[in-house]
Formats: C-alpha cells, structure tokens, sequence
C-alpha cells in the first residue's frame, strides 16, 4: 500500500527486484491513482475496509502486505483486524507524539496547498535536487537522491488525487493508534 498521495507507482524503484522473488498485487488505495474515492467518509478504518474487501474478494487470504507511511498504517490495522499474513510496514503513519502530530499537520497542510499551487512547475522543480529537498524534506529522509521520474507521480498525485486532504484528515484528526480499541473479528 502507497502512501498519502501516491499511487502503486510509488513502489516502482523496488517491484521489479521484488517480482522475482515473490508475486507482487500493487493496488491504488480510493481515490488515489486510478482508483475512485470511496463513497462516504474516508477514513483509516474505510481505506481499510476496502483494502480488506479486495484480499476477500480476490481470494488473497493470508497474503502478504506492505505499506508504507498512510499505507503502513492500514496494512497494520488489515493485521489488528487479522487479515492477511506477514505484515510489513514501513514508516506507518499516525504514530506520533502529540507534538509530532501537531508539526506534521501544521506544515503538510500548507505544503499540500503549495503542491496543487505549482502543479503545472513540477517538472521543472522536481528535476533537480535543491528543488527535490524543498518540495518533499518533510516526507523523506532523503529527497536530494530519489529521481525526479520516480517522485514526480508521488506529488502530482498528493496535488491531484481527490482523496489526499481527506485522508491527510483521517490520519490527523482520526483516530490515533494509542488510542485503545476493543477488539474486532476478522473482516468477512
């Protein structure tokens, strides 16, 4: 599963490597992508409702999954709620301090709106590593060294995607992971 924004594509650096050892399924979340926005409330729990309804309806019990930022977040909830089989995720999102948290909101909100602001710039800004860092410090640890081809998708989709200011909701304003919660059966 991709992060905020992204798309399948965010995984392109590492699927080929990856196919040849494993068979990989990567899956736009709603209204990221390709994929329509949910109808309703989006929301962690929704994003992974739908995410649980594919591995059903595709027969993929026990697959494995893997998410990364907002991505890793609903592939931990999918094995809270016991769907799927090995778990991996990277960098899950929703796992902060109070302060944290409040950073996180307060400065991906803006950028957000500066994204959609100099959508039709991006390719420019995005084709050097000054502009790489300025755009995207906050949501890598290294910018500078990731391509312009392979980050370009990532921020136009943060821009474009209909689901992005819901979902940077969800993960802000939603539910925290320490919050409690009573347990839930698997999904069906």
């Amino acid at each position: 599963m991709h992060g905020l924004g992204a798309g399948w594509q965010s995984w392109s650096p590492i699927l080929g490597e990856l196919a040849e050892r494993r068979e990989v399924i990567a899956v736009d979340l709603p209204g990221f992508g390709d994929t329509p926005p949910l109808i309703g409330e989006v929301t962690i729990a929704t994003l992974t409702d739908s995410v649980a309804n594919f591995i059903r309806d595709e027969g993929l019990d026990g697959v494995s999954t893997v998410g990364q930022s907002m991505g890793g977040r609903i592939v931990l909830e999918l094995a809270r709620r016991g769907v799927g089989g090995d778990t991996v995720a990277l960098d899950p999102g929703g796992f902060w301090s109070d302060r944290e948290l409040a950073v996180f909101g307060a400065t991906l909100r803006p950028s957000l709106a500066l994204v959609r602001a100099l959508r039709g710039m991006l390719p420019s800004l995005l084709s050097n590593p000054v502009g790489r860092t300025l755009l995207l410090a906050q949501l890598s640890a290294r910018p500078w060294a990731l391509s312009r081809e392979t980050v370009l998708p990532d921020v136009r989709g943060l821009a474009d995607s209909p689901s992005s200011g819901a979902a940077l909701d969800a993960l802000t304003k939603g539910p925290s992971n320490r919050e409690p919660r009573l347990a839930q059966s698997p999904a069906m």
